[in-house]
């Protein structure tokens, strides 16, 4: 696994270096491929490199989180490909560029677990727990809409609206349920998994990012998210909602990876 980091880390490297010599593509999302510089993104990659000399599990967590972090409009990528009615730009070549961010943050997150103690199992109510916000969270994101009107949405209603729609309100009432009740271990475990963690892990790198550029926003005396024709009390309660459910999700999901570990 050391030598897959280190494959990893030159071989991104290396397409960051070509970006920032002028050979970068025109990205149909705003900025850049990823959320950070370039030259922030290359240096990433020297470091993930250096830091499989001396394993530290908490350091190759941490680098993970922040690549997946860097990454984080590739859950915008998988909405867009997968919903392609709802008029979301699809950036097919800005997609591939976070997806190899996202293999890196894979690789490290399996060097981490090698070189750590196996986990204990968390007391039952951990992932009883954050399904429970998971869904308040859902409940909550759902009211702030509610307030402000369900007509207002950037979307058409169409037929990827409503499929969108079903999808969103199953990932915040239906998959928590299944992640913390009996009746989820009766379905394939890879089932739950992945839906669990993707979900997870995109909602909390996408609107943890989110939120720290609203608060970035504020300070400089910017509008809070841009003029979408929403107020920013909107936006302060939305948002938040949806890091907490992303983070109950990942809280779930590893409760059952730990209920159906063999």
């Amino acid at each position: 696994m050391r030598r897959a980091v280190v494959v990893w880390a030159a071989a991104y490297g290396a397409l960051r270096t070509w970006y920032l010599t002028g050979h970068a593509p025109a990205w149909k999302l705003p900025g850049d491929d990823l959320l950070v510089p370039g030259w922030i993104a290359l240096a990433g990659c020297a470091v993930t490199a250096l830091a499989v000399i001396r394993i530290r599990p908490r350091l190759l967590w941490a680098l993970a989180a922040g690549w997946l972090a860097a990454a984080a409009f590739v859950l915008l990528d998988a909405v867009a490909f997968v919903f392609r009615g709802l008029g979301i730009p699809f950036d097919a070549l800005g997609m591939l560029s976070r997806l190899g961010a996202v293999v890196g943050a894979v690789l490290l997150v399996r060097l981490a677990r090698a070189h750590q103690p196996v986990a204990k199992p968390w007391p039952s109510w951990v992932p009883v727990a954050g399904a429970c916000v998971a869904v308040v969270a859902c409940v909550t994101r759902l009211g702030a809409q509610a307030v402000v009107g369900f007509e207002k949405s950037p979307f058409g209603g169409n037929l990827s609206l409503l499929l969108f729609e079903g999808g969103f309100v199953l990932a915040g009432t239906l998959l928590p349920f299944l992640l913390v009740h009996r009746l989820g271990r009766w379905f394939p475990r890879w089932l739950l998994l992945l839906p669990g963690y993707a979900i997870g892990c995109g909602m909390s790198a996408y609107f943890g990012v989110g939120l720290i550029q609203m608060i970035a926003n504020v300070v400089q005396g910017k509008a809070v998210y841009g003029d979408v024709g929403l107020p920013d009390s909107f936006f302060w309660v939305a948002v938040p909602a949806y890091l907490l459910w992303g983070a109950g999700l990942v809280v779930a999901t590893r409760g059952y990876q730990f209920a159906t570990r063999r």
